[in-house]
């Protein structure tokens, strides 16, 4: 059964826009099995925001499986999702972050493209509005030193994921809403894509 490792802040100005420090090393949640849910073939999917009520905000990352030896043998685009209002919760009475992190269909992944380390352009709209774009490049910490933390601390196996944290813009989605996520080449080419409605 494959285990998602989750590493967070690791893009300066999303830890900056959460009020949040880097870490200086690679700190990881983890996302069972129940929290993936994969896309068809033509990248559509569907994100379940859960509770009417809360605040659920979205993450756009680089999402990696690896393959015989931990090596990563595929890439897709994958949108994270986060319960801000049990998060916050937790947060204020220190409590464990499961709830707002790892929940069922948390974590909304793409189609699945070879394995290639060269930076890649990953972007978020919602509703046609551009909410995030960045490179892979500015990652803190870069996949090898996610992979040999995780190794030395954890035990991962072949077929795991590791989500490689999201850039700055996360915010908040609402029932309805349609949601974009491409990864795009150094040529511009998309590699991977989601497409996805909000429902509850």
């Amino acid at each position: 059964m494959p285990l998602g490792w989750a590493v967070f802040r690791n893009y300066v100005e999303h830890a900056e826009e959460i009020g949040g420090d880097v870490a200086d090393y690679p700190r990881f949640f983890l996302m069972p099995e129940s929290c993936h849910v994969e896309s068809d073939s033509d990248g559509m999917n569907v994100v379940r925001l859960g509770h009417p009520t809360d605040h659920i905000d979205h993450e756009v990352e680089l999402v990696i499986r690896l393959g015989e030896g931990l090596k990563p043998d595929l890439m897709c685009i994958g949108c994270d999702t986060t319960n801000r209002t049990r998060q916050g919760l937790a947060k204020e009475k220190s409590w464990p972050w499961l709830e707002g992190k790892s929940f069922l269909g948390s974590a909304v992944l793409g189609t699945w493209a070879p394995w290639d380390p060269r930076p890649k352009r990953i972007k978020l709209s919602v509703n046609g509005e551009l909410r995030q774009d960045s490179t892979t490049d500015l990652m803190v910490h870069k996949v090898d030193d996610l992979i040999s933390t995780l190794v030395d601390w954890y035990g991962i196996s072949p077929g795991d994921y590791i989500w490689t944290g999201t850039p700055k813009g996360v915010g908040k989605m609402r029932p309805g809403d349609s949601i974009i996520c491409t990864m795009e080449n150094d040529d511009g080419q998309i590699v991977s894509t989601m497409k996805a409605e909000c429902v509850l």
